[in-house]
C-alpha cells in the first residue's frame, strides 16, 4: 500500500471470535523522524529527481486456521482461480487491517474515519508458508492477485452506482446541506465492522432518528415509507440497547437488533442516492 499507517512496524496478534490472525506491518522508504524546529525558508528549484513513495508492506497470517499438510494448502491455493473466493480473502486481510487501525485510534484518542479500500493496494500476494517464514514475506508458494481489479463483483459494482459525485459537488458548492445521518450511519457500520460494538450500540439509535427525521420527505417511494416505519418500530428496542451497551455485555438480540436497523437505515441512504442521481 501506498503511505504509511499510523502504527509503528511490527507484529500484532488479532483474535476476532474463534479466529486468530497475526498482522505484520512493514514501512519501506519511511521519511526520516521531524525535526524539532522547521528549516528556514530557502528557493524553491526545479529538480528532474524522482518522488519516492512510503510503502506499507501488510501481511495477514490465518494463524487459527492451519492447513493439514501441503497437499491441503495447495488445493486452497488452486482456488484463487474462483473471484468470489479470492474477494473473500482479500477483504478478510483488510478488515484485519481495519481493526488494527480502529484499535490504534481507541488508544491514541485520533479518529479512524476512512476504512482502507481494495483500491488503494498496489500490489497484492496470497500464498502459504510456514511460521516465520511467512511472516516475514516468504513462501512456499505463492500467487500475484490483481486486488484492484474485479470491479464487475456485485458489491463492487452497487459501491460504483452510489458514489454521490452530484451530491458531493452540491454540498461543495452550497447549494445542499449534509445531513447527519450520511456521517453517523456509516460511522456505526464501521464501529461494528471493527469490532467497537459498544460505540456502534450507543450510536446507532440517534442515528436511526436522524435518518427518519431528515429522509422522511426524501422520496415518494413506498418502499420508502415502509423502511422509515420499521425504523419507527425498532426505536424503542434500540434505546434498550444503548443502554446495556454501557452498563454490561450485549447479547446475540441486542447485536441483531442493531444489525437489523442499520441495515434497514443503510437502504434508505441507498436509495436516496440511487434515485437522486
Amino acid at each position: 500500500m501506498a503511505g504509511s499507517l499510523p502504527l509503528d512496524d511490527g507484529r500484532y496478534l488479532d483474535r476476532t471470535g474463534e479466529s486468530e490472525r497475526v498482522l505484520v506491518l512493514e514501512t519501506e522508504g519511511a521519511l526520516p523522524p521531524a525535526r524539532r524546529r522547521r528549516r528556514r525558508p530557502r528557493k524553491a528549484v526545479e529538480t528532474d529527481a524522482p518522488v519516492t513513495v512510503t510503502v506499507t508492506v501488510v501481511t495477514v497470517v490465518r494463524a487459527g486456521e492451519p492447513f493439514a499438510g501441503e497437499s491441503e494448502a495447495a488445493a486452497w491455493l488452486g482456488r484463487l482461480e474462483e473471484e468470489e473466493f479470492t474477494e473473500e480473502l482479500l477483504e478478510d486481510a483488510i478488515a484485519a487491517l481495519d481493526r488494527a487501525r480502529a484499535a490504534d485510534a481507541t488508544a491514541s484518542g485520533v479518529p479512524f474515519g476512512t476504512p482502507t479500500s481494495l483500491s488503494a493496494v498496489l500490489s497484492a500476494r496470497i500464498g502459504y508458508g510456514e511460521g516465520e517464514r511467512v511472516a516475514s514475506g516468504r513462501y512456499l508458494e505463492a500467487l500475484e492477485i490483481d486486488a484492484r481489479g474485479g470491479t464487475g463483483g456485485v458489491r463492487r459494482e452497487r459501491a460504483e452506482r452510489t458514489k454521490p459525485l452530484a451530491r458531493t459537488a452540491a454540498i461543495l458548492g452550497g447549494r445542499e446541506l449534509a445531513t447527519g445521518c450520511e456521517v453517523l450511519i456509516p460511522r456505526v457500520r464501521l464501529d461494528l465492522a471493527t469490532g467497537n460494538q459498544t460505540a456502534a450500540a450507543i450510536a446507532i439509535r440517534p442515528a436511526v432518528q436522524a435518518t427518519i427525521a431528515e429522509l422522511e420527505f426524501a422520496l415518494d417511494e413506498p418502499e420508502h415509507e415502509q423502511d422509515l416505519d420499521r425504523l419507527e418500530e425498532l426505536l424503542p428496542s434500540l434505546e434498550g440497547v444503548a443502554d446495556r451497551a454501557v452498563r454490561e455485555q450485549l447479547s446475540a438480540a441486542d447485536l441483531e437488533a442493531l444489525e437489523a436497523a442499520l441495515g434497514v437505515a443503510e437502504r434508505v441512504i441507498r436509495r436516496r442516492r440511487v434515485l437522486d442521481q
